[in-house]
């Protein structure tokens, strides 16, 4: 119990940060700049390594970084100018487009789904699933059960209806989706039996199994479902105005996410094992270690998002009911900003 209070306590710690690298005098020199997220999760680990190694500082920025406990608010805060930036889900990407306020895509931060859901220990044994069961029965198994994303329109939500629609069920019929808010507020709700089956990211999903209450449902972020490989799922978000304004800030800030990605992918895990502590207190090193070797591969070097990515995103967004079609890759994403 100790562990998840530190660990609890720690993402609401880090739900608003300012990091400002060490140094004599740089914090003066640095110019302010926003970025939001969605919650705080290892998959946006590059962000963090970005902050905590001085690389953003290499670029001249002091970056604060903002959690908006589910998508949505987030890209909110960038339509309406309070941030800069935002890294997070396609999701939005796509509906902007289609209400005629587009936004645009800059890079690729992760290219798989890497969204887990867990489902409570006593349901998987009421209902017979097991983790090692073949998808599409376990997708069957969620008729009759309460499924949670972090809020209603958000990616784990829409994964939800996802899952539900390949099994041939009908949301908010055959099964309730619900919206339970961050890591915290989904843990307590799969450990109160609120609901069936909590759908987050790394690590509060792998503390729900950690702690026996749980037993992991869909392993998206070890590619377990092919249909989410390839997948345009995190991606570094501007509006087309500001980016054309400042394009040298733009390329800076991909650059010193592109440079944190290449930390990632040649640091072995336990090298980084400090900032894995600082980021995620109370969670356990060997815990740490394991999710980051999970997630190393989901990290694009190139930071490109390939009309292939998209395409299946879209697709998805398509499947889940959330949009009616898709749009160009050039209206919506550009290479532009990245390092050549």
């Amino acid at each position: 119990m100790r562990s998840i209070v530190r660990f609890l306590m720690s993402l609401a710690g880090l739900a608003t940060l300012s990091l400002i690298p060490a140094g004599p005098g740089m914090a003066q020199s640095l110019k302010p700049l926003r970025v939001a997220i969605p919650v705080i999760g290892m998959n946006f680990l590059p962000l963090f390594v970005a902050a905590d190694k001085g690389l953003f500082a290499k670029e001249g920025y002091d970056v604060e970084i903002i959690s908006t406990s589910g998508d949505g608010p987030d890209v909110d805060a960038l339509i309406a100018g309070s941030v800069q930036f935002t890294i997070s889900t396609p999701n939005r990407l796509l509906t902007s487009y289609e209400q005629g306020k587009p936004l645009l895509a800059i890079m690729s931060m992760a290219n798989r789904n890497a969204i887990d859901c867990v489902i409570n220990k006593d349901t998987a044994a009421r209902v017979g699933v097991t983790e090692s069961m073949p998808l599409d029965q376990k997708l069957k198994a969620l008729k009759g059960l309460k499924v949670a994303g972090t809020r209603p329109g958000a990616f784990t939500y829409l994964v939800l209806v996802d899952y539900a629609k390949r099994a041939g069920l009908v949301p908010q019929q055959d099964l309730q989706i619900l919206g339970v808010g961050g890591g915290p507020g989904m843990i307590a709700a799969l450990e109160n039996g609120q609901i069936d089956v909590a759908c987050g990211v790394s690590p509060a999903t792998d503390l729900m199994v950690k702690r026996g209450k749980g037993v992991m449902f869909t392993y998206n972020s070890i590619g377990k479902d092919p249909a989410y490989d390839d997948f345009l799922f995190e991606l570094l978000y501007v509006r087309p105005d500001y980016a054309k304004a400042n394009p040298d800030t733009v390329k800076a800030f991909s650059r010193a996410l592109i440079a944190a990605i290449a930390d990632i992918r040649d640091t072995p895990a336990r090298v980084q094992l400090p900032l894995l502590r600082k980021r995620f207190t109370g969670v356990e090193d060997d815990m740490l270690l394991e999710i980051y070797d999970n997630l190393k591969p989901i990290f694009r070097r190139d930071g490109k998002v390939t009309p292939e990515s998209l395409a299946k995103a879209t697709q998805f967004m398509i499947d889940s009911g959330a949009i009616k079609s898709g749009a160009p890759w050039e209206a919506i994403a550009s290479y532009d900003y990245l390092p050549k």
